[in-house]
């Protein structure tokens, strides 16, 4: 014997049409979030530079500008200063479109013992600016960031 109460189904319909309604905010709410995450970021090679040049910031000599000649040009230094050159020459093939000797300059010091938190972040956010950066360029076809990403994953074999 069944019990068929004609409200129930209207009440359950009615659930479900909520419940959808509910459904639609929320992708419409998350969409937009990633429409307006996916437009900031758009400037992340910049941004990843400009955070980079902050936590490695370029110490000019008090004596003017002037380098001092070391004794002998062939002497290692500091391991800060090589670090200090290596971030340099990382952020000078960042701003020329350098990409994987920036990643592979940057894949090389973040190990450094010498370095602070902050510029291990730097490092790291730099780096996947760059990846996202060749990533774009080799699915546009551009035959300079094929070969960027093939040095890259040869990098990372390693």
């Amino acid at each position: 014997m069944s019990i068929y109460r004609g409200n129930d189904l209207s009440v359950s319909a009615n659930f479900e049409n909520r419940n959808m309604k509910q459904c639609t905010a929320v992708l419409v709410v998350v969409m937009g979030i990633a429409v307006l995450v996916g437009g900031c970021s758009k400037d992340d090679q910049a941004g990843a530079t400009a955070e980079l040049e902050k936590a490695f910031p370029v110490k000019t000599p008090a004596n003017g500008g002037a380098q001092p000649a070391p004794a002998d040009p062939t002497a290692p230094q500091d391991q800060a200063g090589q670090v200090q050159q290596a971030v340099n020459d990382a952020l000078s093939a960042m701003k020329t479109n350098g990409y994987a000797d920036a990643y592979l300059t940057l894949r090389a010091i973040q190990s450094s013992p010498s370095l602070t938190s902050d510029q291990v972040i730097a490092i790291h956010n730099s780096r996947l600016a760059i990846e996202k950066k060749v990533a774009e360029r080799a699915a546009a076809g551009d035959p300079a960031a094929l070969r960027a990403v093939e040095a890259m994953k040869g990098a990372a074999r390693r």
